[in-house]
C-alpha cells in the first residue's frame, strides 16, 4: 500500500517538476538577464547624468566665487577706499550691501589693526587675527573655512589688500563675509527637475549647501575624490544610494576651494522602473507556475486518478475514518478493487459503531454506577440520577417519579424541563397516563412518535403533543419503586440504542434508589418520610462542629401545627396523620437541598439550616408558613385551613451549645404561639422571660 502511494506521489511530483522546469526555467533566465541589463544601463545613465550635472555645478560655483573675489579686488581700487575715508567708505558699503545680497558683512582695517569703516558697528577683529597673514591670504586668494551663522546660513571670509598710490605701499585690508546661499540656490535650480539629491561639502566634510532640508549626507573623505570621481553604491542610514562625488580641484580652476559636489539618488527611486519590471516578471512566473501545476494535475489525474482515489480511500480507512465513501472512477480492475474496498469500509463502519457504542455504554454505566452508588441521601440521589440520565440521553425533559405503596400513587420527586406547578401538583394513580401504565404493566415504554404510536394513543388520549418519549419502571428485588421518564419535542429523536442505554441506566438507578430507600427507612419517620428524631440529633451535632471549624453559622427552625389536638378531636387521627404528611411534603418542597428537615415529635418538626444566620433563616421559615397556610387541604370536599407557628434561633450568634440552640428555638416557637400563632419569630433574649 505504502509503496504504491509513494509511486503515485512520485509520478505526480515528477510530472509537476518537469513541466515547471520546462516552462519556468527559460522564462526565469530571460527575465533575470533583462532585469540585470536594465539595472546596469540605468546605473550607467545615472552616473553620466550626475557627472554632467557636477561639471555644470562646478563651473557655476567657481564663477560665483571668482566674481565675488574680483568684485572685492575692484572695490579695493576705489580712491575713497585707498584713502581710508570712513564716511565715504561706509556710505559706499551700505550701497554695495543693498545691490549685492551675497555680502553679509564688510569692513576696512588699517595697518594699525583699526577698523576704519564697517557695515556693522559691533564688528571686532578676531583675537588671533594677524595683519600680515591677512595680506598673505589676499595675495594667495585663500578662502576661509565655511562657517554657519546663527540662522544656519553658511558664509566665508574674503580679503583684499589696499594700496596707497602716494606711499607706494599697503595701507590696509578690505574684509568681507560672503553669504554662500547663492550656491544653495544654484544647486536647487540645477536639480529642480531631477529626482536626484545634491550636496556641496567643504574640505572638512561639512555641508555648505543641500538641494533640500531632507537630503542626507554621506561621510566622504576629500582625498577619495581629488584624484578620481567617486561613483558607486553606498548605504546612507541603512538605505542604498547611487553616489557621484566630484572635487572642484579636478577642474584646475585658479585658486579653487577644496570643495566636493555630491549627487545622490536612492536606489529605490533610481531603479523604480527596474523593480516594476521585476514585479511583472514575478507575476508572469507565478501565473506560469499556476498554469503548469494545473496542467500537471490534469495529466497526473488522467494517469493516476483511479489509483489515487483508491489509495486515498485506503488512507481514510487506515486512520479510522469510515465515513469517507470510495467511489470507483473506472470500470477496470482498479475500479472493481475500489468497489470491494468501499464494501469493506461499510462493514468496518458498522462494526466500529457498534463497538464504540458498547464501549460508551459500559463506560457510562460504570461512571454512573460509581457516582450514584456512594450517595445515600435520598433527595440528592434523585437529583443526581436524573441530571446524569438527561445529560447522557440528551433529553429535553425528564422526571423521576416515586411510588407510594400505601396510596398506590405516583408523585414527581425531581424533574428537569417541567414547570414547578406540574412538578408539585402531579399525582397519578397506578395505570393512569404513561408512568402509571409502565408501573401497572412493569415494562418499559419507548414511543418514537407520540402522534402515530398506537400504544401511546391508547394510554393517553388527551393533551398529546409532538415528540418522542421513553419511560422505564424502577425495579429492585422485584419491587417497583417508581419510574424514570425522558422526552424530546422532535419525533424519532431517540434511537433503539438510546433506549437500551436508558433501560440499563434505569436498572442501575433502581438499585441505588433502593439502597438509599432502605437507608432512609432507618433514619426517617415512617409516616412523614422526614428524618427521624435520632438522625436530627446526630446531624445537628455534626453541623455545630462544622460551624465551629469554619467559623460559620447554623440555624434551627422549630415548627408546630397550630391547634392540632383540637383538629384530631374534631376530624379524627387518620385525618390528623394526613395533615402531618401534607405538612412534611410542604416543608421538603420549600427548603434548600442542603437543609435537613426532620420530625421532632408529635406535630412538631425541625429544619437544620447550615451556613445560614438567624435573619437568613427567617426567609425559609416564612416561606414554609405561607405554603402551609395557602395549602388547599380538604376533608369530605370542604377546605380545612392548616396553620403553623415557627421559632428560629442561630448558633453561635444566640446559642452556645446544641441544647441551648434547641431550647432557644423552642422559646421563639412559644413566643409565636403566645403572640397570635401562624407566625415565625427569631429568638430574642426577652423571650426567655415568658418561660421563666
Amino acid at each position: 500500500m505504502n509503496n504504491r502511494f509513494y509511486f503515485w506521489s512520485g509520478i505526480r511530483a515528477r510530472l509537476t517538476f518537469i513541466i515547471l522546469m520546462i516552462s519556468l526555467v527559460p522564462l526565469a533566465l530571460m527575465g533575470y538577464q533583462a532585469y540585470y541589463n536594465q539595472k546596469k544601463i540605468i546605473s550607467e545613465e545615472v552616473t553620466v547624468s550626475h557627472l554632467e550635472l557636477s561639471n555644470t555645478l562646478a563651473h557655476g560655483i567657481y564663477e560665483n566665487l571668482e566674481f565675488t573675489r574680483r568684485l572685492l579686488a575692484a572695490i579695493g581700487e576705489l580712491n575713497a577706499i585707498k584713502q581710508l575715508n570712513q564716511t565715504i567708505t561706509e556710505d559706499f558699503f551700505d550701497a554695495l550691501m543693498r545691490h549685492f545680497s551675497f555680502f553679509k558683512l564688510m569692513y576696512l582695517v588699517d595697518s594699525q589693526r583699526r577698523i576704519i569703516a564697517t557695515t556693522d558697528a559691533s564688528t571686532v577683529l578676531p583675537a588671533d587675527w594677524l595683519y600680515s597673514k591677512a595680506i598673505k591670504r589676499s595675495y594667495q586668494g585663500s578662502l576661509s573655512e565655511v562657517t554657519a551663522s546663527p540662522d544656519g546660513v553658511p558664509y566665508m571670509t574674503l580679503e583684499a589688500v589696499i594700496k596707497s598710490p602716494e606711499r607706494l605701499g599697503i595701507t590696509g585690508v578690505l574684509i568681507s563675509e560672503v553669504n554662500l546661499s547663492s550656491i544653495r540656490d544654484l544647486l536647487r535650480n540645477a536639480l529642480k527637475n531631477s529626482k536626484s539629491q545634491g550636496l556641496v561639502l567643504d574640505e572638512a566634510g561639512e555641508v555648505i549647501a543641500q538641494s533640500s532640508p531632507s537630503t542626507r549626507a554621506l561621510n566622504i573623505p576629500i582625498a577619495e575624490t581629488v584624484e578620481n570621481d567617486l561613483t558607486r553604491l553606498r548605504d546612507i542610514d541603512g538605505e542604498p544610494y547611487l553616489i557621484t562625488a566630484v572635487s572642484l580641484k579636478k577642474f584646475d580652476f585658479y585658486q579653487a576651494p577644496n570643495w566636493t559636489i555630491v549627487l545622490q539618488i536612492p536606489e529605490r527611486i533610481a531603479f523604480d522602473a527596474v523593480y516594476k519590471f521585476r514585479a511583472r516578471i514575478i507575476r508572469i512566473l507565478s501565473i506560469t507556475a499556476i498554469i503548469s501545476i494545473m496542467l500537471a494535475i490534469l495529466l497526473a489525474r488522467g494517469f493516476t486518478a483511479p489509483l489515487a482515489n483508491l489509495i486515498d480511500g485506503a488512507k481514510h480507512i487506515s486512520s479510522g475514518n469510515f465515513e469517507h465513501r470510495i467511489i470507483p472512477m473506472s470500470g477496470d480492475e482498479i475500479g472493481s478493487l475500489t468497489a470491494t474496498f468501499d464494501e469493506m469500509r461499510v462493514n468496518l463502519r458498522t462494526t466500529k459503531a457498534d463497538l464504540d457504542y458498547r464501549i460508551l455504554q459500559l463506560s457510562t454505566l460504570y461512571e454512573v454506577g460509581k457516582a450514584i452508588s456512594s450517595e445515600l441521601d435520598f433527595r440528592k440521589l434523585q437529583n443526581m440520577i436524573l441530571e446524569i440520565v438527561v445529560k447522557v440521553i440528551k433529553a429535553e425533559k425528564g422526571s423521576l417519579m416515586m411510588l407510594d405503596d400505601a396510596e398506590k400513587t405516583l408523585t414527581i420527586g425531581v424533574a428537569v424541563g417541567l414547570s414547578e406547578d406540574i412538578t408539585r401538583d402531579t399525582r397519578l394513580e397506578v395505570g393512569e397516563s404513561v408512568a402509571g401504565w409502565v408501573v401497572k404493566n412493569n415494562k418499559p415504554l419507548f414511543v418514537n412518535n407520540v402522534e402515530t404510536d398506537p400504544t401511546f394513543q391508547n394510554i393517553k388520549k388527551k393533551n398529546v403533543r409532538t415528540g418522542t418519549l421513553m419511560s422505564v419502571p424502577l425495579t429492585a428485588k422485584d419491587k417497583i419503586l417508581g419510574t424514570i421518564n425522558v422526552s424530546k419535542s422532535t419525533p424519532e429523536s431517540f434511537s433503539e440504542k438510546d433506549f437500551e442505554l436508558f433501560v440499563n441506566l434505569a436498572n442501575q438507578a433502581a438499585i441505588a434508589i433502593d439502597n438509599a430507600r432502605l437507608y432512609r427507612y432507618a433514619v426517617t419517620d415512617e409516616m412523614t418520610r422526614l428524618y427521624n428524631h435520632r438522625y436530627f440529633q446526630q446531624r445537628l451535632d455534626e453541623e455545630i462542629q462544622r460551624a465551629d471549624r469554619y467559623e460559620n453559622h447554623v440555624s434551627l427552625i422549630i415548627l408546630d401545627v397550630d391547634h392540632f389536638k383540637n383538629f384530631n378531636d374534631t376530624y379524627g387521627h387518620p385525618e390528623g396523620d394526613r395533615v402531618l404528611k401534607a405538612v412534611a411534603r410542604l416543608i421538603e418542597k420549600n427548603v434548600r437541598e442542603i437543609d435537613i428537615p426532620a420530625r421532632y415529635g408529635g406535630e412538631e418538626f425541625v429544619i437544620i439550616c447550615p451556613e445560614k444566620n438567624g435573619e437568613g433563616s427567617l426567609t425559609p421559615a416564612e416561606r414554609i408558613r405561607t405554603a402551609i397556610e395557602s395549602f388547599d387541604f380538604r376533608i369530605s370536599g370542604e377546605h380545612v385551613p392548616i396553620k403553623v407557628s415557627l421559632g428560629v434561633c442561630c448558633y453561635p450568634d444566640s446559642a452556645s451549645s446544641k441544647a441551648d440552640l434547641i431550647q432557644k428555638a423552642d422559646a421563639a416557637l412559644y413566643y409565636s404561639k403566645q403572640n397570635g400563632r401562624n407566625r415565625a419569630s427569631l429568638y430574642n433574649p426577652i423571650m426567655n422571660r415568658k418561660e421563666s
